[in-house]
């Protein structure tokens, strides 16, 4: 009988110092926050962050089980957004990832639910350094009162070695895909998708060879007195806009349209021009501002905003721009004036 008081006196000790330990030294909070360099501007990092459908490609746990089901609600991309996982891996197990707040650029919080293990919050930070950006994740918890707390404290400090893992190897894995992307920054443009009506567009039909391109502006100038001239003897009224189109060069010639828009029926004596639309659907469109010369690095800033937001382009359809004439000025530049333009890359519905 006495080894059984001393069994019990022993096991209460033991459990008495457990708790003890659990309840003054154990921290009431899980706090783990790891912090990586990439080298892309964080406009890039943001958007394969929040969205979540991209987010997956670098998850952890998207690497621990690639076949796991996942299913998404809430909307495209930022506040609202989440994603749920079902795996038979039992690291992965099932869970549940929400966007509550999102900064664009900046932050992304989200509330993070791993089964029934545990429910942590997330905070995810970006901060543009030189040569990239400095990008913070922070995952918290805090243990309810009651019976719960000093069971759930013990379950922190086991917990955080895992949730650390994790941390590294998502921001490991994000770093990779990111540094993928052309290193071109596109945070601070007016870049978005919208949906466009199709525009009824009298077209004139120009070609340079591909070794004259220094000649683009005199030829576009060229065909805007046949396009005038024409408007003019139709008795049409003068366009306020331009629509451009512009193709690949092709066996060594380079081909474009310009034309102005037109609202009602389509001419029926057609001499010189052409009749045509500009395309309907979804687009990306970028304003610019600033010398025609200058407008290469917007494309190239389009490009990454699709690519980083995984935005295909629309198969074999042609982008195109619309030129506000009212605002064109000189820019002190031979035939390089300042243009006021909204540029357009259909995108697959």
């Amino acid at each position: 009988m006495r080894w059984f008081l001393g069994l019990v006196l022993v096991v209460a000790l033991l459990v008495g110092a457990l708790y003890g330990v659990g309840r003054f030294i154990l921290g009431n909070n899980l706090e783990v926050t790891r912090t990586i360099t990439i080298e892309r501007p964080r406009a890039s990092v943001f958007a394969m962050s929040n969205d979540l459908r991209i987010a997956r490609e670098w998850s952890p746990y998207y690497a621990m089980d690639p076949d796991a089901e996942y299913t998404f609600s809430g909307g495209e991309a930022g506040a609202g957004q989440t994603m749920r996982w079902v795996s038979n891996v039992r690291k992965v197990g099932s869970g549940r990832i929400s966007i509550v707040n999102s900064t664009e650029n900046e932050a992304i919080e989200s509330i993070l639910e791993l089964g029934d293990r545990a429910t942590l919050n997330s905070n995810f930070m970006l901060r543009p350094i030189e040569g990239g950006s400095s990008v913070s994740w922070t995952v918290t918890a805090q243990c309810a009162d009651g019976w719960i707390n000093v069971p759930c404290r013990y379950m922190n400090l086991i917990l955080a070695s895992e949730v650390r893992d994790n941390l590294d190897a998502g921001l490991t894995r994000l770093k990779t895909l990111a540094e993928q992307l052309p290193n071109v920054d596109f945070e601070g443009y007016e870049i978005q998708e919208v949906p466009v009506a199709p525009q009824n567009v009298l077209f004139v039909d120009v070609s340079i060879p591909e070794t004259a391109a220094n000649e683009l502006v005199s030829a576009e100038a060229e065909g805007i007195s046949v396009l005038n001239n024409y408007v003019q003897s139709m008795g049409m009224p003068s366009s306020t806009r331009l629509v451009r189109v512009f193709r690949p060069p092709e066996a060594g010639v380079l081909r474009f349209s310009i034309g102005y828009p037109y609202d009602g029926p389509a001419p029926l004596r057609l001499v010189g021009v052409r009749v045509g639309q500009t395309p309907a659907g979804a687009a990306v469109q970028a304003a610019f501002e600033g010398r025609r010369s200058q407008m290469k690095p917007m494309y190239d800033r389009i490009e990454a905003f699709m690519q980083a937001r995984r935005i295909p382009p629309r198969p074999e359809t042609e982008r195109w721009e619309i030129v506000d004439l009212q605002s064109t000025r000189d820019s002190g530049y031979p035939s390089d004036p300042v243009q006021t333009v909204q540029i357009y890359f259909p995108i697959a519905d």
